[in-house]
Formats: C-alpha cells, sequence, structure tokens
C-alpha cells in the first residue's frame, strides 16, 4: 500500500506579497502598497499544501536553506500535513523568495532562486516517490537543474507504476526552448496556462496550442484565467466559464485550480466533474489573501459547488 496519494518534487521558496500597489514601480521614484503577507511560496508548495487540504496524503521532495525563510516553507507544510521528510536543508545554501505584487485582476513577481537553482535529480530519492502513487512536479523553467533530467524522471515515475502530472510555469528567459517536448509524453495531466501553452506550442491561438500538446500528454488543461479553462482528453474538449466571485488577490489560483482538478481526476471522476472541482477551487482561492492559505478543504469546494451549480460549460 501506498504511503501518499502524491509525491510533489518541485521548488521551495518563500514569497513576499504586496497587496493593491499603488502604481507600478519605477526607478528613482518608491511607491506604497495597502497589504503585505510573508508566507511560503513556490508553485510546487503552495500545489502540496493546498491538496493535502483537500485531504489527501502528501510526500514532498525539494531542497532549502537552514535560514529564517526555509522554516516558514517547511513550517507551512507540515502545518498542512505535507511529509516534508524528503525535504533537503542546506546549511551552505539560501532559501529563495519571490516578490510579488497583487493586483485584484493581476500580478507581477520577481525571484531569487536560492537553494532551487541547484536542485537537480541526484537530490531524488527514488525509493521516498515510489511511497507514492501519483508524481507532480512544478515551475520547469526555475529548475535549471533539474530541467535536463525532467523526461528521466517522469520515465522512473511511470515505471514504477505511478501516474503523472506536469505544470510547467513561466520561462523567465522567454526562449521556450522545444526540450519541454521530450517530458510530454510521459505525462497523464498537463496544466499550462494559457500563456505557457501558447509560448510552447509557438502560437498565439490557445486553441491551436491545444491542439499541439494534446498530441503528447494524455490530458491537457489550460487555465485562461477570467476566460475559463480549455481542456482536451480522450478524444473529448471541454470550455469552461469562471465561477463568478469577487477577487481579492489572484496569487496562486492556478495552484489551486491544479488541486481541485487533481483531486477529483485521481478519484477517477471523469473531465467535466475534474473541471468543475477545479474551477471551483480556483474561484475560491481568489476572495482570500495569500496562496498557500486561500485553497479550501473538501467540504467548502463541495459546499460552493453545490451553491454556486456546475452549469460552467461553453459550447465550442
Amino acid at each position: 500500500m501506498s504511503d501518499f496519494d502524491i509525491v510533489v518534487v518541485g521548488e521551495l521558496n518563500a514569497d513576499l506579497i504586496l497587496h493593491d500597489p499603488q502604481g507600478f514601480p519605477e526607478m528613482g521614484k518608491e511607491k506604497l502598497a495597502r497589504g503585505m503577507l510573508l508566507t511560503m511560496g513556490s508553485a510546487s508548495a503552495i500545489f502540496a499544501t493546498n491538496i493535502a487540504h483537500l485531504g489527501l496524503k502528501v510526500g514532498f521532495i525539494g531542497k532549502l536553506g537552514n535560514d529564517y525563510l526555509g522554516k516558514i516553507v517547511t513550517d507551512t507544510l507540515a502545518a498542512r500535513g505535507v511529509d516534508c521528510t524528503g525535504v533537503q536543508v542546506k546549511d551552505d545554501e539560501q532559501t529563495g523568495i519571490t516578490v510579488a505584487l497583487s493586483y485584484p485582476d493581476d500580478y507581477a513577481m520577481m525571484t531569487y532562486m536560492g537553494a532551487m537553482e541547484t536542485f537537480n535529480l541526484a537530490d531524488v530519492d527514488f525509493d521516498y516517490v515510489k511511497r507514492g502513487k501519483h508524481l507532480h512536479f512544478s515551475s520547469y523553467y526555475l529548475q535549471p537543474g533539474m530541467r535536463p533530467a525532467c523526461a528521466e524522471l517522469f520515465k522512473r515515475a511511470k515505471s514504477l507504476g505511478m501516474t503523472t502530472s506536469f505544470d510547467p510555469g513561466w520561462d523567465p528567459d522567454e526562449k521556450w526552448e522545444d526540450d519541454i517536448l521530450e517530458v510530454l509524453p510521459y505525462i497523464d495531466v498537463f496544466l499550462p496556462n494559457e500563456s505557457e501553452a501558447m509560448c510552447i506550442a509557438h502560437t498565439d491561438n490557445v486553441e491551436a496550442a491545444l491542439e499541439f500538446l494534446s498530441q503528447y500528454a494524455s490530458t491537457t488543461v489550460i487555465t485562461c484565467g477570467s476566460e475559463g479553462v480549455l481542456a482536451h482528453s480522450k478524444g473529448e474538449t471541454l470550455k469552461t466559464k469562471v465561477y463568478q466571485v469577487d477577487p481579492i488577490d489572484t496569487t496562486g489560483a492556478g495552484d489551486s485550480f491544479n488541486c481541485g482538478f487533481l483531486s477529483s481526476w485521481l478519484q477517477g471522476d471523469e473531465l467535466k466533474n475534474c473541471l468543475i472541482a477545479g474551477s471551483a477551487c480556483g474561484a475560491i482561492a481568489t476572495t482570500r489573501a495569500g496562496g498557500a492559505t486561500a485553497s479550501p478543504d473538501m467540504p467548502e469546494m463541495l459546499s460552493f459547488i453545490k451553491e454556486n451549480g456546475k452549469e460552467i460549460f461553453i459550447s465550442i
């Protein structure tokens, strides 16, 4: 029997989120923000804590520094029930940090990489990995040490009988090289956002991006912000609108969507129900501050769906 429903392999860092900035940074000038939150960050860690909050058993493999920011990260993971015995804490490394400017409908971020820059396949304990049923990996372009071996990571996970999911994240170099296509044949659920999908597919049309990416991964799910979601699996293509809420912080909403979608997918639910669960979690997350603390638990998600209905699908 597996110890974990999901093992997450990925980057770890802290987030300094500045809420409602009064303008955008300009050289030689100082701007003010109306709120501030220092919390655990990174797409991988936010995903891990949020899907654990939905009731799944989660293990984590990553690396961070033996410092104050690293303690924030591990304390938050542990408080949400994520097993941290696969996390390496290094005295000679620093934990990275992302400074996020969070506006009601968008965000901007700047990141110091820290220990996640050197994290690589040699740091992955496959005896730990095989304790899980499913492997999830996020932030491909923010992990230069893992990037060359990412296909091998997923290939070995598949050889262990695990299912897999992959959230590529943004390429800060904006090169969008084709090496990622070597990874996708080993992916059961590919989870880019609209901008990422179009850049990876080298097209300015999201429908064309979906068609291209669906040649590789078994299921491709493209989140499109306020425009909803576009997904393809097993010959079926679906499009959704978003649930109507009053957003205050969009940080981590995509990670929360991934959690809802995969929690349903791992139960064997059909694509339609997976999209409803993901959309509900993403919507709820935007109504609260902080990516790692905003996602709902399972009763909240089910109550939200009951109250707001399941009619989110749009004819294509």
